[in-house]
């Protein structure tokens, strides 16, 4: 018997090995083969996912002033309360221009009687016969009535003015939202232009993102973006672009993206509260991808997809490794730049241990239809 040297033996061993392990596979049965789940691969628009954060903004945040010297008299609304449009905030001392107005009502109903009285006599001689009073006698009359009638007037528009100032002394809210401040207390004189109270909206709301300057040209203002609030943190929502504003901040090269909040009864949003997005831009290019689980990662810096050689659902067929290149990666899927074309189907779930030119059973191959990067 011959013995056989070192060499000898380790050739037979590796020999042994591989019979070991192929026989297997080239003999499998569909009940023997494994079991997995694939996707097919199709040339699709590339979508770039820029992520972005920003806090939550109220369309209107007043500091409601007084349009009338005065002291504070009365307090109505303090901070936190919730107005209505109208609503009395505070008032102001009216004791002064109260008497004013008064004293115009007066002057108003003089002034109606005198003119009454002018008017009777201009009726009376137009009614007595013809040559009894003078025909400048009756024209007198007349520029007498005319200018009663302006006194009447100016009278009624100095009351009208007095009522106004009157109504000024109490400042009402313009619009319906809750009171964040309150600057000034009762018996301090105020002048306009002083701040009372800060006001703010609390509905609509916006949420304000500063995004990169560079990716103004692709943000479609029609589009919508996934966003996420730090007070629901386990929650997506998908709200609509309000407007990109065209201006860039000349420090930080960025420009104001807005973006309506999301209308939901159980979601509670406030003015400041702060948010990130995920904003979606059509690069223009098209290009395919595969789910994260189809990648193979060595410690090398390899990285690969198992890719079935006859893909039929239901049907046997073999698999063989195939090294990639990848690109960017949203949602789960990673673009492909080399490696693969379209049309192939690359496995996704049963891929842990294969070796080259096992047999597989497809499961399910899926059909990959959507845009690389959406959600």
């Amino acid at each position: 018997m011959k013995t056989l040297n070192t060499a000898q033996r380790f050739l037979w061993t590796a020999l042994s090995t591989i019979i070991l392990f192929q026989a297997p596979a080239l003999a499998q049965s569909p009940e023997q083969a494994t079991r997995v789940e694939a996707v097919r691969l199709n040339e699709q628009p590339l979508i770039e996912t820029v992520p972005v954060t920003g806090s939550v903004n109220a369309e209107r945040q007043s500091q409601i002033s007084p349009q009338v010297e005065g002291i504070v008299h009365r307090i109505e609304a303090n901070i936190g309360d919730t107005v209505e449009t109208g609503d009395l905030l505070l008032e102001l001392d009216p004791e002064l221009t109260g008497i004013d107005r008064d004293r115009a009502q007066a002057e108003l109903k003089g002034a109606e009687a005198e003119l009454r009285d002018r008017q009777r006599r201009l009726t009376e001689a137009k009614n007595l016969e013809s040559g009894a009073i003078a025909a400048s006698e009756v024209r007198t009359l007349e520029a007498q009535v005319s200018v009663q009638e302006s006194t009447r007037d100016a009278a009624r528009a100095n009351l009208a003015r007095l009522e106004a100032e009157l109504e000024r002394h109490r400042v009402r809210a313009p619009y319906t939202g809750v009171i964040s401040a309150r600057l000034v207390d009762l018996g301090e004189w105020v002048t306009p232009g002083d701040t009372l109270v800060d006001m703010v909206a609390i509905s609509p709301l916006r949420v304000h993102f500063q995004v990169p300057q560079r990716y103004y040209p692709e943000v479609d203002p029609s589009a919508n973006m996934d966003l996420r609030f730090d007070a629901y943190p386990d929650r997506t929502f998908n709200a609509a672009i309000h407007r990109k504003v065209p201006l860039s901040e000349s420090g930080a090269r960025t420009f104001l993206l807005r973006v309506s909040a999301p209308e939901d009864e159980n979601v509670t949003l406030i003015p400041g509260m702060s948010a990130s997005g995920a904003l979606r831009l059509n690069t223009g290019q098209t290009g395919i991808a595969v789910p994260r689980d189809a990648l193979i990662r060595y410690p090398d810096g390899r990285v690969t997809v198992w890719v079935i050689t006859e893909p039929s659902e239901g049907e046997v067929s073999s698999v063989r490794e195939q090294q990639v290149e990848t690109g960017m990666s949203a949602s789960g899927w990673v673009e492909i730049r080399s490696g693969l074309e379209a049309g192939a189907v690359v496995i996704t779930r049963g891929n842990e241990a294969l070796q080259e030119g096992q047999q597989v059973l497809p499961e399910s191959i899926e059909e990959h239809g959507s845009a690389i990067g959406e959600q």
